[in-house]
């Protein structure tokens, strides 16, 4: 059935987060003065802003899937950090822009080259064959979820009024 599926699914996916998280985590900030463990959600935050290289509030909630003011207090605690920059917008004077730092910018890097090391290993694993047929599902899958996710019709204008 689709649930059996969906549970299945759901448990290898768990499965291969943990490891990647377990192998290449935690994840930190570091700074001449500090060192910080980044949580799931500010990692979440800096990617999307490292992904979209300048973002306001409403974008980074949307993105997210967190409260305006989550996103809020988020961004404090990353500039607080260093690891984001906060600027007002050059056409609009109320809104914020939000770019990513070179600190959060290393801290970004640091976790895709582990992740792509781990997603290498994996498919080396799983056979050539294998890993052209995941990916060509995950193809099928990116283009479904670009038609429904409310976050990308927020960044591209779409269903905006």
């Amino acid at each position: 059935s689709t649930l059996e599926q969906a549970r299945f699914l759901h448990r290898i996916i768990k499965h291969l987060q943990g490891r990647l998280l377990s192998e290449h985590g935690p994840f930190t900030l570091e700074s001449e003065d500090f060192s910080v463990e980044l949580t799931f959600t500010q990692l979440r935050t800096l990617i999307a802003i490292s992904d979209h290289k300048d973002l306001n509030l409403k974008e980074i909630a949307e993105i997210t899937n967190v409260s305006s003011p989550s996103a809020s207090s988020m961004v404090e605690k990353l500039v607080e950090l260093g690891a984001i920059t906060r600027e007002p917008s050059k056409t609009d004077r109320r809104e914020v822009r939000v770019a990513i730092s070179e600190q959060g910018l290393k801290a970004v890097n640091s976790l895709e080259e582990g992740f792509l090391t781990s997603l290498t290993e994996i498919l080396e694993g799983i056979g050539a064959d294998n890993a052209r047929q995941w990916c060509a599902l995950y193809e099928k899958i990116d283009s479904f979820l670009a038609t429904t996710e409310p976050s990308a019709k927020v960044l591209t204008g779409e269903g905006q009024v």
